[in-house]
């Protein structure tokens, strides 16, 4: 018997869908408590959570079994580990030897749930957000509809606002629920990043795993095309909820302020934008973008940042990555 036969006798579980919680964590120990505590106060109760823990050296662990949300279990290095119960949700612990960004994390932790555990719908999400404690019993209402289906994202310290923007059907970006839901109502055919997303089973064994090459940015619209090519429907519910930090890529105006771009001051993050977006954009027929984002980032470093060359060399060589499929460069800042 597996030992996740021997959990089931330690656990009854009040409804037969089987939702396992997956968080990828980096050191941020905190956060990651918060959202944990939310996850496990659902109002649909959580069959299990997998944490998979990106290589933290912030003593997130250490925290988590003082907390008594995970016991005294050593945890071996890219292994699944059963790690106790905590409000009679099965825990379990994968900690990665080195950080692997949040698509690495994903796909372990996907992949490990795959060949240890039974469920019905996975439940995604990054450490740094919480669940209202009404989202996933919302969620599962309709996601056998759809197969993949996420919540609202609400700014986390302006709850009255959205954590991005989000474009309204006259193409004009808002940050405003009420204007957003007066425009479409409860569905949006679309979806933003991967903030507490719901994916049925079918929907994960048809169009695979999170791709775990793009380390940071760009996995969650690559793994919504493959899910449209599998014919399944991405869509956000706005009646349910999750808290997230707002976008926290500056966005530069340029040509004198008609158009702003996404910039970071960190290598390792602009490595991975300029890089994933490019492939994205290569792969999935939206090659017109290159050369336009290209002409805005030349803009960008030439221009408003007075002839910045070894920034505008590292986003060439970011884009060239992209073109070759080579998804290194971003181990050089780690």
């Amino acid at each position: 018997m597996s030992w996740y036969g021997v959990w089931e006798k330690e656990i009854k579980n009040v409804d037969p869908k089987k939702v396992s919680a997956l968080i990828v964590t980096h050191n941020r120990k905190n956060a990651l408590l918060r959202c944990l505590k939310a996850v496990l106060g659902q109002t649909f109760q959580v069959d299990s959570v997998i944490l998979v823990d990106n290589a933290s050296a912030d003593g997130t662990l250490e925290l988590l079994q003082k907390e008594g949300i995970v016991n005294g279990t050593v945890f071996p290095a890219d292994t699944l580990v059963p790690a106790g119960t905590a409000e009679g949700t099965k825990i379990c612990v994968l900690r990665k030897e080195s950080n692997t960004g949040g698509s690495g994390g994903f796909f372990a932790g996907m992949k490990a749930v795959d060949e240890n555990l039974e469920y019905d719908y996975f439940w995604l999400m990054d450490d740094d957000g919480y669940p209202d404690k009404n989202c996933l019993k919302k969620l599962v209402r309709i996601v056998d509809t759809y197969g993949y289906v996420m919540p609202v994202s609400f700014d986390i310290n302006d709850p009255g606002k959205l954590s991005c923007p989000i474009r309204k059907k006259n193409g004009r970006k808002t940050t405003d629920f009420r204007a957003l839901y007066a425009d479409y109502g409860e569905i949006l055919h679309f979806v933003t990043p991967f903030n507490g997303v719901l994916l049925t089973k079918e929907c994960v064994r048809k169009t695979g795993y999170i791709d775990p090459k793009y380390f940071l940015w760009g996995d969650e619209y690559d793994h919504c095309y493959r899910c449209r090519k599998q014919g399944f429907e991405p869509v956000t519910y706005l009646r349910a909820r999750f808290f997230h930090p707002a976008d926290g890529l500056m966005h530069v105006p340029i040509l004198f302020g008609l158009i702003k771009v996404p910039y970071t001051e960190s290598k390792l993050r602009m490595v991975c934008l300029a890089r994933n977006y490019t492939y994205i954009y290569l792969h999935y027929g939206q090659q017109y973008r290159i050369p336009l984002k290209l002409m805005l980032y030349a803009w960008l470093f030439l221009v408003k940042r007075r002839g910045d060359i070894g920034g505008f060399l590292l986003y060439l060589a970011s884009v060239a990555d992209g073109f070759r499929g080579d998804f290194t460069r971003h181990l050089q800042y780690l």
